[in-house]
């Protein structure tokens, strides 16, 4: 394989960058997918370089719409909900994805799709110390765009790309210095993305305790009939509310989790399992890659039916 280049990845910032010397991109909601063709053969790496090759064969088309011997190309794998939103929560599910026999049914539900946005190597030459705006112009002369593969498009206005964002309820966008070289990691100030605060419905799990007072709250939403974990929170929490959890807790209480066994896997504690019939609203950043919320906070109590917390997301 040529030299494994570890993925530039962009920085968090509140304020949007402005100027003639940046471009902003949609921040796609995905998997990160760097893909290394080789004399017609193709591997694709996650951004910790796993290899997924065999795990999206809808991308192995790239290989006959790149004008190139050899090239690293970097993008997000993207699925797509009915309403033609990126589904980050889809992407999840293809990325879990452990046995090949079951990529027809999965690539068959779940189909994804290629967004490109660098270019990395080219006939063995490494492009990294090359500018934005020359690495841009490469990928855009090499690739044949598909109804799988594709680039995404730079915008000049930054605030104009983030209302439009706003607007779609998407995830934010990433502003780039159009001379900027791809470092690995975030070693940097040439990315930055911008991300809009997001809330969703969640159901209540479960209660871990301290000096016996609810602490945090274990919360899920409902995918295919199934409670999924999302998060462990113990931000937003008034002094009512948890006395109120701490007199709730006898009633609501049973002995098994109601979460499935997967999205639970690597949390630990002693929990108070609960029956699932309280929601609250929770906001949150974004998703880790393990599927979690990122930095969660309870916004307060819902009296909406728990069937109602499906995993739809809301800009605030």
């Amino acid at each position: 394989m040529t030299e494994w280049i570890q993925p530039m990845e962009p920085i968090l910032a509140s304020d949007i960058m402005s100027g003639p010397d940046w471009i902003h991109e949609i921040k796609w909601d995905g998997i990160r997918g760097l893909s290394y063709i080789e004399n017609g053969h193709l591997r694709i790496y996650t951004k910790r370089g796993n290899e997924r090759s065999a795990f999206y064969p809808e991308i192995s088309e790239i290989t006959g719409l790149v004008n190139a011997k050899n090239a690293i190309l970097d993008g997000e794998i993207i699925i797509f909900d009915n309403a033609g939103n990126p589904s980050f929560y889809s992407s999840l599910v293809r990325e879990r994805v452990r046995d090949t026999k079951k990529i027809r049914h999965y690539s068959q539900r779940y189909p994804a799709k290629y967004i490109l946005f660098d270019i990395l190597h080219l006939n063995g030459k490494n492009l990294t110390q090359l500018p934005l705006f020359e690495r841009k112009k490469l990928l855009q002369s090499i690739v044949t765009k598909s109804n799988t593969i594709t680039m995404t498009d730079p915008f000049s206005r930054g605030e104009d790309l983030y209302m439009l964002m706003k607007s779609k309820n998407w995830e934010g966008i990433v502003s780039k210095q159009t001379d900027s070289r791809y470092i690995a990691g975030k070693a940097h100030k040439s990315w930055f993305k911008t991300k809009l605060s997001r809330k969703m419905l969640t159901v209540i799990g479960g209660i871990q305790w301290k000096d016996n007072m609810p602490n945090s709250l274990l919360l899920g939403v409902y995918k295919e009939a199934s409670l999924e974990f999302v998060a462990k929170a113990s931000l937003g929490l008034n002094q009512e509310q948890l006395y109120i959890l701490k007199d709730q807790a006898p009633g609501l209480s049973q002995e098994e989790s109601p979460f499935t066994r997967e999205s639970l896997a690597g949390i630990k504690g002693t929990f108070t399992w609960f029956t699932p019939l309280l929601t609250c609203w929770t906001h949150f950043m974004e998703y880790t890659n393990d599927g979690h919320l990122r930095h969660p906070k309870i916004l307060g109590f819902s009296s909406a039916k728990p069937a109602e917390a499906d995993g739809k997301e809301y800009v605030e």
